[in-house]
């Protein structure tokens, strides 16, 4: 899409300090270390970095136009009128307003996924299944926030007919920010698990902020219901809407799982019943909670009217997501489970869990980093995690971080052996400490939260 200054004053409704409104723009964009010539430089102010010091910058690799709020702008003598410049009170919701306005541009099928957990890789099933007979838009690595989603939208072309559009949120406020521009037509809540305490500060605000995303459908949408997480089933209960359900334990789903589902170093094979028929199914990442994911991925889609044939191809064609239950083999029928992109309670467990199950006699080993933004209860679930690592037969336990200690000590009190349980100071501690006790045969699951750069554990096996 090309865009002129004036189309840019209408969605954000700024001000036009200088410059002509009939200007024509290539596009919009947020970086000027990637701005091409004739577009939109939205400055927009981060944690880290203020795009507004980048002004200069921008204006040196041709920008068509720069979008500044009240305090970023410092005159027009600075640039001598080469560019044309907009104002308004705030670049972030500016960017925003410029997605919705270019969303709305485009007739569109959007769903909506959030969750606390398996957002990503469920939207990749979802993307995996539709892209069989659409051309899909998805948002690409962690773009899921107020920033990411905006760009994802702003990538929109003609020649796409659904998005899938991920949406995270840490604090009240973003999630009717997201639907608003988004204006998606389904909705997927995957679950509701305590992630983000330290901005959503209980449960209860967790399931307010994500029921958003149901709450702004349109009359005609479709909410994609849990039947498994008891908070979500009551704030389905208050939606007119229409509603397809998902399970892996209530035969009444929509969709639902059919028996056993069983592990292996390739992956997880289960049935699924779609559409009335039940139909095998084999998705080639680890885990009950994957599991769940794909049945998620199915229900979306069934919303969308893909056919049971089509759910299962697609499902049996998405590739394990980077650092998500990622698999690599190990000497000696040994599996390395790379679950380091990031890290909560729920998610924590659900791994664990799959680590338990899928080694079963062979050697297992889980290796965690800590727990972020859990707040003042980050101590006590720490030490929870301790307790599930011994119930669940974790033969052998090594931590990092502050409150990783609280892991070894749960692990500990519970009954675990002490001189099994290991807290180490960095990644190369941990690496020593794989290597003096051999990795032939051995389970390994790696994870933690993101700001534990779990990852370098991986790459220091993968590399042995």
């Amino acid at each position: 899409m090309t865009w002129t200054v004036e189309d840019v004053l209408a969605a954000t409704e700024g001000r036009l300090l200088q410059g002509d409104a009939r200007q024509v723009l290539t596009g919009i964009n947020t970086d000027s270390r990637s701005l091409e010539k004739g577009e939109c430089f939205v400055a927009l102010r981060g944690e880290n970095h203020d795009g507004h010091d980048f002004l200069a910058s921008a204006v040196n690799r041709r920008a068509g136009a720069l979008v500044v709020d009240d305090r970023g702008w410092q005159g027009p003598s600075l640039f001598h009128g080469k560019v044309a410049v907009i104002q308004v009170s705030d670049t972030l919701e500016a960017l925003g307003a410029l997605a919705r306005h270019h969303r709305r541009l485009h007739a569109v099928t959007v769903a909506g996924v959030t969750g606390s957990n398996g957002k990503t890789s469920t939207r990749e099933m979802v993307s995996s299944i539709l892209s069989r007979n659409h051309r899909v838009l998805k948002n690409h690595g962690n773009f899921n926030n107020l920033v990411g989603v905006p760009l994802t939208l702003l990538s929109l072309t003609p020649e796409h007919d659904v998005a899938v559009v991920e949406m995270g949120i840490n604090v009240p406020g973003e999630m009717s920010r997201l639907a608003a521009m988004a204006e998606p037509s389904v909705g997927l809540i995957t679950n509701v698990h305590p992630a983000h305490l330290e901005g959503l500060r209980s449960l209860e605000d967790i399931v307010r902020e994500k029921g958003l995303l149901w709450k702004k459908l349109p009359p005609e949408g479709t909410a994609i219901v849990n039947l498994d997480d008891e908070r979500l089933v009551p704030l389905a209960g208050e939606l007119s809407c229409r509603k397809v359900t998902f399970s892996l334990n209530n035969p009444r789903a929509d969709v639902h799982l059919r028996g056993k589902v069983n592990l292996d170093e390739k992956g997880s094979r289960f049935s699924l019943e779609i559409q009335g028929k039940s139909m095998e199914v084999f998705l080639s990442v680890l885990g009950l909670h994957q599991v769940r994911n794909a049945v998620a991925a199915a229900a979306t889609c069934t919303a969308l009217g893909e056919s049971a044939d089509t759910i299962v191809a697609g499902i049996h064609g998405h590739e394990p997501v980077r650092q998500r239950m990622q698999t690599h083999r190990l000497p000696g029928e040994g599996l390395l489970i790379d679950d380091s992109y990031n890290a909560n309670p729920a998610s924590m467990l659900a791994a664990l869990e799959t680590l338990a199950a899928g080694s079963g006699s062979r050697p297992s080993v889980a290796v965690l980093g800590e727990m972020r933004e859990l707040g003042e209860t980050g101590p006590a679930l720490h030490t929870q995690m301790g307790h599930d690592v011994f119930r669940l037969g974790i033969e052998r336990l090594i931590t990092l971080g502050q409150l990783g200690k609280c892991i070894g000590e749960g692990a500990i009190a519970a009954g675990m052996d002490s001189s099994r349980c290991i807290h180490a100071e960095s990644h190369e501690a941990i690496l020593n400490h794989l290597k003096s006790m051999g990795m032939d045969g051995i389970w390994v699951l790696v994870k933690g939260s993101r700001g534990m750069r779990m990852e370098r554990v991986v790459e220091g096996i993968l590399a042995q």
